[in-house]
């Protein structure tokens, strides 16, 4: 296997931040609006762009937006639009929405927007793992120099979708993408690993510790997982691959889909024994782990998610709580691994960030 690895600090290092200032005078500027900017996200990537020095053109939230540093006025996109393109015509500049909510209203702006030669960053994957003819649609909606970018929706900052599209454009071709991505699942599933803990011991666990939705079930359904997976897909070159075709394995009993989170959470122990059973069967084989993944299989044109067996050489079982994605070439017979922090404010807004500075290339 490949493996590269990067070590990152928040602390600020004035040395490079002043490089980066004079590299950034020789190019174009960038004329950001941040639409959702009082969320956990929004907040993380303004600060990330003031520690380049980059500052927004336009902050945009449910009801209002201020641009160029005026005052608050009720939300027009029209408006928006027409300023962020003036504004680099004007001055030279690169007109860019970054979408750090999960609205869906907002997704439907997009077309419109990379129409107008508006360049869009977003962590928002709704729109990319939805309907396939929209997905296309959205594609072809892109007048360059516009850019469509959404590193962050999946893995949050880790470089897993301009991996997969060097790869593909510099002549690889993908023949397997596997990965662990959800920190909530890769935690309950390595808490019982070797009988350590329960199912439902474990997902108490996790959602004292926060790392589950206030209804633990948005993630034990494996849903979230299947979004990303139906992005890696089609990035992988897969045609015709819909959420509702999938085969997707959820770790919620039937019996307990439609209580509520009290009821669930009560009732959950009564499948320990079962799960419990699972797990044993996978660990006979001496160093095999049991993890909650989704496996897009190129060359069979087949994604599935949920409980997958990895024998000792699997990298998942290297991946703790972390996401990690493995991906398979014709030329990485041994799996290139991308593995890191999936999830966080911080690790999302640099993935967006890293797609607005993108906007320039």
């Amino acid at each position: 296997f490949l493996f590269i690895y990067i070590y990152t600090t928040n602390q600020t290092m004035t040395p490079s931040s002043q490089q980066i200032t004079k590299t950034a005078k020789a190019l174009p500027p960038l004329f950001v609006a941040v639409i959702g900017y009082t969320g956990g996200v929004g907040t993380c990537l303004l600060s990330a762009m003031d520690k380049i020095n980059l500052q927004p053109y336009a902050l945009v939230r449910s009801s209002t937006m201020k641009i160029n540093g005026g005052e608050d006025v009720p939300v027009d996109f029209s408006q928006l639009s027409s300023a962020l393109l003036t504004a680099a015509q004007t001055q030279g500049g690169i007109p860019v929405i970054a979408d750090v909510t999960a609205s869906s209203d907002i997704q439907m702006e997009y077309k419109n927007w990379l129409s107008k030669g508006i360049s869009v960053c977003t962590a928002n994957k709704g729109i990319f793992a939805g309907d396939e003819s929209v997905y296309q649609q959205l594609l072809d909606s892109v007048v360059p120099p516009a850019k469509l970018l959404h590193e962050a929706t999946v893995g949050a900052g880790l470089p897993v979708l301009g991996t997969l599209n060097s790869l593909r454009t510099s002549s690889h071709t993908i023949v397997k993408v596997e990965g662990v991505l959800s920190g909530t699942l890769a935690y309950v599933l390595g808490a019982v690993a070797g009988g350590k803990m329960t199912l439902s011991n474990a997902v108490q666990n996790a959602k004292k510790l926060g790392y589950t939705e206030p209804d633990p079930r948005m993630d034990l359904n494996g849903m979230d997982v299947a979004r990303k997976a139906v992005i890696l897909a089609r990035l992988s070159g897969l045609t015709g691959i819909e959420l509702d075709k999938m085969e997707i394995e959820s770790l919620v009993p039937k019996e307990l889909e439609d209580c509520s989170v009290e009821a669930f959470m009560e009732g959950l122990s009564a499948y320990d024994e079962d799960f419990a059973a699972r797990v044993k069967a996978v660990e006979e084989t001496p160093g095999s782990r049991l993890h909650y993944a989704a496996k897009i299989d190129v060359e069979k044109k087949e994604v599935t998610v949920g409980p997958m067996a990895c024998d000792a050489s699997h990298p998942f079982n290297s991946a703790g709580p972390d996401n990690l994605i493995a991906i398979t070439t014709n030329f990485y017979t041994r799996p290139l691994v991308i593995q890191g922090a999936g999830a966080g404010g911080d690790v999302t807004a640099t993935g967006v960030l890293s797609d607005i500075l993108q906007c320039r290339n």
